[in-house]
């Protein structure tokens, strides 16, 4: 990040223009100044004064300033490498009511880009007058950035004139130093400095559907936390300054010179576990020698390109598995370079030279549970009770098991909130959400006073719900948590997500008027923002004003045409006004959207039944018990749908299968 000049403006503003669908954009500078004409927030055709570039290679954006502090960055880049002018989103009409419009929250700077492209950024909101004062200490990243405080090498000592300024030592301070910019999270608080934690000041996102494949590599923007923490590089203690040189941002050798430091017949006496032998061999690689496919990153740190040029490697450094695409439909280096092959004839190859994989692989299992198998229950406990599994996988597995009933699940996420990994912690508390508020209140408590801010954030929604239960020091002590959370969305009560967070805890806490005023600010500062709107609808109807939930309920639906939620609040909104004969479309939809989700067959089961049309509703209920077969919800509608038509065989399985 960088004030524009001759020396740090890379792209051409001699009157370049770009032509993207109907849009235009003019590029333009004058007495040293550089300028973008393009659609401003109404729509409208404005000139907007660069405030400061952004990024050098492969691609270079600019900030523009708008209204309340506020800096955007452009949706229009410069591509260094082939010097043209690009949008970041080709073939779409990006109008300026999209969420990805350049001037949406999507590409506010403030909170979105400046923790991680400044030094010691103070993010500066005032929910009050809605205006920004951000500041920092440097324009760019800086020592102190990734060293913390210089004060300490400022002032000499006794015998020290000027000490160094050094990074602590090991593996664990290097990750939590890099993590921070380096990782898909979002941001508690601001303040961050190397010697403090990264879980108090972050939390991380897990191995989510949207975010990875299911095998865990790199699908949508990541970064590499999350991929780093996978592989068995970390586990064996590399740190991120093996590989990369800090200062330089180089790598440190170029080329399989790289791996091969390590991955030799020699080894290193500092990695004692690593294999030795022979790796630059097509015996290992398969390819002929100084091929693209002999390089070792092209096998184990395949890419994925984002923002249109920016290829990135996976950094989990897996060992490729095509095996593993018939479960998890996820790419494999092999075929992403053999197109022509198939994911079938990869595996063969592989096999033939090396045999049979000798490890066992989460993605099945977590393939299956984000699908819906009623049956993953106890393979995902087992990952999550599993030592020898990486935090990040143990973490995941235990969230996939909140849709889950059985003892086995509830048995890993007991053992698991009391796990000494933060991630670990944190899966178990999202896994958890499946039990109702006291059992919630008994088991993870404790982690009320967690050593961690991320973990601490994430027990408070989930025990709110027992806060009037409570009297005494127990009170006391969940009324901290909450006044403590609250504080992490005041710090980003900017972020439509975070009043939408505030909205669910003081309606959870029986605060319908605090909760309110929450979710209508979370539309303020996205409009479009589904989440508040169905929360608030919901809050309508909880609260006797079902009438003003339906234009709120309309509007979600045609926000996102393809969203699950919306289908079925908007039709069961429609069911309470008595007008069935347009729900039950709705409703059907909603289970078309939601495969993978036993809830929503259920309802539409239900409303078939309530239609009279109870066989095809019978079909529904088995179908989904045919993927669920001990949900209780689908077994108890089944029983009664099929006493309702006298069907006494079909009574029995039932009633057998509940019992």
């Amino acid at each position: 990040m960088s004030a524009p000049s001759p020396a740090t403006v890379v792209g051409d503003f001699d009157g370049a223009v770009l032509r993207h669908g109907a849009g235009l954009t003019e590029f333009s500078k004058a007495d040293g100044r550089y300028a973008i004409r393009t659609a401003g927030p109404a729509g409208e055709m404005a000139s907007f004064e660069v405030r400061y570039t952004f990024g050098v290679e492969p691609l270079q954006q600019y900030l523009l300033p708008m209204e309340g502090g506020r800096l955007q960055a452009s949706n229009v880049a410069w591509d260094a490498v082939q010097g043209r002018w690009f949008h970041l989103r080709p073939g779409e009409n990006v109008g300026h009511d999209d969420v990805l419009h350049w001037t949406q929250p999507s590409h506010n700077w403030n909170f979105m880009c400046a923790d991680c492209h400044s030094t010691a950024v103070a993010k500066g909101y005032d929910a009050e007058t809605h205006r920004y004062e951000t500041t920092f200490a440097e324009v760019s990243v800086g020592c102190e950035a990734c060293h913390g405080p210089g004060s300490a090498h400022m002032a000499p000592s006794e015998g020290n004139p000027r000490p160094a300024l050094a990074l602590r030592r090991g593996q664990q301070a290097e990750v939590n130093a890099c993590a921070p910019c380096h990782s898909r999270r979002s941001q508690l608080v601001d303040g961050f400095a190397p010697q403090r934690s990264y879980f108090d000041h972050y939390s991380p996102a897990l191995l989510e559907a949207g975010l990875y494949h299911a095998d865990g590599q790199i699908l949508d923007e990541v970064y590499v936390y999350g991929s780093f923490l996978q592989s068995r590089m970390h586990e064996a203690g590399v740190t991120c300054g093996d590989c990369h040189e800090p200062h330089s941002a180089k790598l440190r050798t170029e080329g399989d010179g790289l791996c091969l430091g390590c991955h030799n017949e020699a080894g290193r006496a500092d990695f004692p576990s690593l294999p030795l032998g022979r790796y630059d061999s097509p015996r290992h690689h398969l390819h002929e020698p100084e091929s693209p496919g002999a390089e070792c990153v092209n096998c184990h740190m395949p890419t994925r390109t984002y923002m249109v040029v920016d290829d990135r490697r996976d950094h989990s450094f897996r060992i490729p598995r095509p095996d593993l695409n018939a479960f998890t439909d996820a790419p494999d280096a092999c075929t992403g370079c053999h197109q022509d092959r198939s994911p079938k004839w990869a595996r063969g190859v592989l096999e033939e030279a090396f045999g049979p994989p000798s490890r066992d692989h989460f993605g099945p299992v977590f393939a299956a549970a984000r699908a819906g198998d009623g049956e993953a229950e106890r393979a995902l406990a087992a990952i999550g009770s599993d030592s020898g599994q990486p935090a990040i996988v143990r973490a995941t597995a235990l969230s996939l098991l909140a849709p889950y009933d059985r003892a086995a699940g509830g048995l890993a996420l007991e053992a698991a909130l009391h796990d000494t990994y933060p991630l670990v912690r944190i899966g178990a508390l999202r896994g958890a959400a499946r039990w109702p508020p006291e059992r919630r209140w008994r088991e993870a408590r404790h982690l009320l006073g967690d050593a961690r801010l991320a973990v601490r954030t994430e027990a408070v929604p989930l025990l709110a719900p027992v806060l009037s239960d409570l009297t005494g020091a127990e009170r006391a002590k969940l009324e901290a948590g909450i006044a403590e959370y609250l504080d992490v969305q005041a710090f980003n009560a900017d972020r439509a997500e975070a009043q939408t967070n505030v909205g669910n805890l003081q309606w959870a806490v029986g605060a319908p008027a605090e909760a309110e005023a929450a979710f209508a600010e979370a539309l303020r500062l996205n409009a479009q923002w589904v989440p508040a709107m169905l929360n608030l609808a919901d809050l309508y109807r909880a609260t006797g004003r079902d009438g003003e939930a339906g234009e709120l309920l309309l509007r979600a639906l045609g926000t996102t045409p393809n969203s699950p939620q919306a289908a079925l609040a908007r039709g069961l909104w429609l069911v309470r006004q008595d007008r069935a004969d347009e729900a039950l479309p709705l409703i059907a939809e909603a289970a078309r959207l939601a495969p993978n989700a036993a809830q929503y067959a259920y309802v539409y089961a239900v409303a078939l039944h309530s239609a009279n049309q109870s066989e095809r509703a019978l079909e529904v209920a088995d179908e989904a018990l045919s993927r669920w077969p001990n949900d209780q919800r689908l077994l108890r509608a089944a029983f009664g749908i099929a006493r309702d038509l006298k069907l006494e065989k079909r009574m029995a399985a039932y009633r057998k299968r509940l019992d």
